[in-house]
């Protein structure tokens, strides 16, 4: 797996109050590449394949629990790469190496891409309003109450 990132987006404006680029964002669009149909159709499948990673802490998967923000397809030296943007449900997660793991071997071994890279983004900061209904169904089955 590449070594992920931990970035933090600043917010970059001019005196209008527009966004400027940020190259270090990996949220700014400007810092993904054009994406063809089959990319598009990769990063949809790699998505899909990513519903295999539970949070074990609340046994519900990333995709649904809404920690994965976006998806693209990049193709360095001739390989395929998945890059996920995403969050933890806390900074201070104690399961994060583990998340990256099943996250590469589900991307890996499912033949979406050669290699994984996650952006880890802290911004916006994930809260209970980011769970897809999906998540929402799941959490209620097993008692909660969103």
């Amino acid at each position: 797996m590449t070594e992920p990132t931990d970035q933090q987006p600043t917010d970059r404006s001019d005196d209008e109050g527009e966004k400027k680029h940020n190259p270090f964002d990996p949220q700014d669009p400007a810092n993904r590449p054009e994406q063809s149909e089959q990319d598009i159709k990769d990063a949809a499948d790699a998505e899909e394949y990513l519903r295999d990673v539970i949070d074990p802490e609340l046994g519900i998967n990333i995709v649904d629990l809404g920690l994965v923000y976006d998806i693209w397809i990049e193709h360095p030296e001739g390989r395929k790469r998945v890059v996920v943007n995403m969050t933890l449900t806390s900074p201070a997660c104690p399961l994060t190496e583990m998340l990256e793991e099943q996250s590469e071997l589900a991307i890996v071994n499912n033949e979406v891409g050669d290699e994984l890279q996650i952006n880890w983004v802290w911004l916006p900061a994930w809260g209970p309003q980011m769970i897809r209904e999906e998540g929402r169904e799941q959490l209620r089955a097993l008692g909660f109450a969103v």
